[in-house]
């Protein structure tokens, strides 16, 4: 009966922390979604310097999630958001006509990111 209780404490820990880090990623994708909304607003308005500012500070905020959602999501995901976002700070520098439709593609990939690590209920069982 002991080794059935330590299984299912174990089992009921996975389970929460599961839960708990797909919440995580789903929060800090949401944020950095919002964030995206806004930089392609001020691309949009001409304002680069701005647009520029922000993108960098999007890629910061990038870095630090990509540094601790390593462990937790599949390392392909990570590289293609990273490719395109090592380009959308210089893009937006340049104010380069590819702004808009790498943004729109690092939209897609983070909301793909967002909506496959949605728990739900039959992922669990």
């Amino acid at each position: 009966m002991t080794r059935t209780k330590i299984s299912a404490v174990i089992i009921l820990l996975l389970i929460g922390i599961s839960v708990c880090s797909s919440l995580w990623v789903n929060r800090r994708c949401g944020d950095m979604l919002e964030k995206l909304g806004v930089i392609s607003e001020l691309a949009e308005r001409g304002d680069t310097d701005e647009a520029a500012v922000r993108a960098g500070e999007l890629s910061a905020e990038w870095e630090d999630f990509r540094t601790k959602a390593s462990v937790l999501l599949k390392y392909d995901r990570l590289t293609d958001v990273d490719r395109i976002f090592s380009r959308i700070v210089h893009l937006a520098e340049n104010n380069s006509e590819e702004l808009q439709s790498e943004l729109a593609e690092l939209w897609d990939m983070l909301e793909i990111m967002k909506s496959g690590e949605t728990p739900k209920l039959t992922s669990v069982f």
